[in-house]
């Protein structure tokens, strides 16, 4: 045993050079097929582990009028929740690009009773507070705005509402210019980022309250109108009996209404083709440190 020992430590002296690279190609050979295997497995579940815990919009009904009742919508037996967002292309916040600006939330539900958030800074924005907002991660990752800073939101005045655009200097707005405080970063599966967004913003509900004619426009004013996320009490399979529903209230058959679950299951088969390329590289590593490192240690242990 003592001549064991000794060869060891002579052996180890002599090539603990050669010994340490070969060390850290086996690490980095393993860590790159642990990796691999590891994403595979979060990508292919990221979605449905999101759908579990946020109360997602199971439709978005899309009426696009003016003055549309969204209360007889709520009260459908199967409808579960409904969020209704003004379609407002005019309102801007100062040095941020036009597409960070999610539909401003026209009544209090969002981000409560339907797409209640996975939070991963900070907190929801609380619903009757007009100064407050929460963002997206790549949002802060892009524009470098996280929790406790401040964005100006620029509304317009309810006749730059309704022309929709801006009658100040080159066309600024010039209606009630308000200070919001990001209070959280947040993800649902409406809420999300899409590749090569800026990521978004989402301002209380408290805003349109505030000042509706700025936000949601003046009654009658036929370039402004409100739409909703819905969330269904059965899921997609209620979704054709909304469509009948919504039918009978409205004795319109044009309603575009989007079915969610359908869009994310195209959306979960993009991800699953990933995780597999991510699995099928994990297998490839494998084999070849299998190869090329595994060669060099049997030689070694020889």
């Amino acid at each position: 045993m003592n001549a064991i020992v000794t060869w060891l430590r002579v052996d180890l002296r002599s090539r603990w050079r050669s010994l340490v690279i070969l060390g850290l190609l086996v690490a980095f050979a393993g860590g790159t097929v642990i990796a691999a295997v590891a994403g595979a497995r979060r990508g292919d579940t990221a979605l449905r582990r999101l759908d579990a815990v946020t109360l997602p919009a199971t439709a978005v009904v899309l009426p696009n009028q003016p003055g549309f009742d969204w209360r007889r919508v709520d009260r459908l037996p199967e409808v579960a929740s409904v969020s209704t967002f003004s379609v407002d292309y005019t309102l801007s916040y100062r040095g941020l690009p036009g597409d960070v600006s999610a539909f401003p939330p026209a009544n209090d539900t969002v981000l409560r009773s339907i797409e209640k958030p996975v939070v991963f800074q900070g907190r929801v924005f609380d619903p009757r507070r007009i100064d407050e907002a929460v963002v997206t991660p790549m949002f802060v990752a892009d524009h470098h705005l996280g929790v406790g800073k401040t964005v100006v939101l620029q509304l317009p005045t309810a006749r730059e509402m309704a022309n929709g655009q801006g009658s100040g200097p080159g066309g600024a707005l010039t209606g009630p210019r308000l200070r919001l405080r990001i209070v959280g970063v947040i993800r649902s599966p409406w809420f999300s980022d899409s590749p090569g967004s800026d990521g978004g913003i989402l301002m209380s509900p408290a805003v349109a309250a505030r000042y509706p004619l700025s936000v949601i426009g003046a009654p009658g004013n036929q370039l402004s109108f409100v739409n909703a996320l819905v969330r269904l009490h059965g899921g997609e399979a209620a979704i054709p009996r909304l469509r009948r529903d919504i039918a009978r209230l409205t004795g319109r058959q044009d309603i575009d209404i989007w079915d969610l679950p359908q869009q994310y299951a195209d959306a979960q088969r993009q991800i699953a083709f990933e995780a597999r390329c991510l699995v099928a590289l994990a297998a490839a590593a494998f084999l070849a440190s299998l190869f090329l490192v595994g060669q060099t240690l049997a030689r070694f242990a020889a």
